[in-house]
């Protein structure tokens, strides 16, 4: 009887450290993942025209020099840098004297974009945040300033097309 007790004892005493180990390791590795350097995709960059239109602009220009350091980050750094990034799309948004601001559509994606670093800066109060979220969010992020990027080359391109068209002229005759 003592023998079986004994046995049952030292199975459960065994089974306990084993899974305290494992979970050692795990949290080992998700500190690792945090401070692990990743490469993120490339956002869509402004065009030549909508480039000369906006270098003036220096709320964009150095959101825009910042976010190019958001390319290869860790998850830590992401989250070491979240607040200052909330900081210029902030400046950035309302940067008024800025006509392109005043376009809804233009407006729109400022907003998301914003709502996404809101949520990246979020993140760092969080303390279980796991490298995968931080690191899906810094993608998101970014792909919503290519957003922001795309739209200012497309009101640029349809702004030269109508200078070419001269609609006024159309419906002159």
């Amino acid at each position: 009887m003592f023998n079986r007790i004994g046995i049952l004892i030292l199975l459960v005493i065994s089974i306990s450290c084993t899974s305290k180990k494992q979970q050692n390791k795990a949290n080992t590795v998700d500190t690792t993942d945090m401070s692990s350097i990743k490469n993120y995709a490339d956002y869509t960059s402004l065009d030549e025209r909508a480039s000369s239109k906006v270098k003036d602009w220096n709320e964009y220009q150095e959101l825009e020099e910042f976010l190019q350091e958001f390319k290869s980050v860790s998850p830590t750094e992401a989250l070491n840098n979240a607040l200052e990034l909330k900081r210029l799309t902030k400046q950035l948004k309302d940067s008024s004297d800025i006509d392109i601001m005043k376009l809804p559509a233009f407006k729109a994606r400022i907003n998301v974009f914003e709502n996404e670093v809101l949520r990246l800066a979020d993140m760092t109060y969080i303390s279980a945040i796991k490298a995968n979220d931080v690191s899906a969010q810094i993608e998101r992020t970014l792909a919503l300033f290519g957003s922001v990027n795309s739209k200012l080359n497309n009101i640029y391109l349809k702004e030269q097309f109508d200078a070419e068209i001269n609609l006024d002229s159309l419906f002159k005759q």
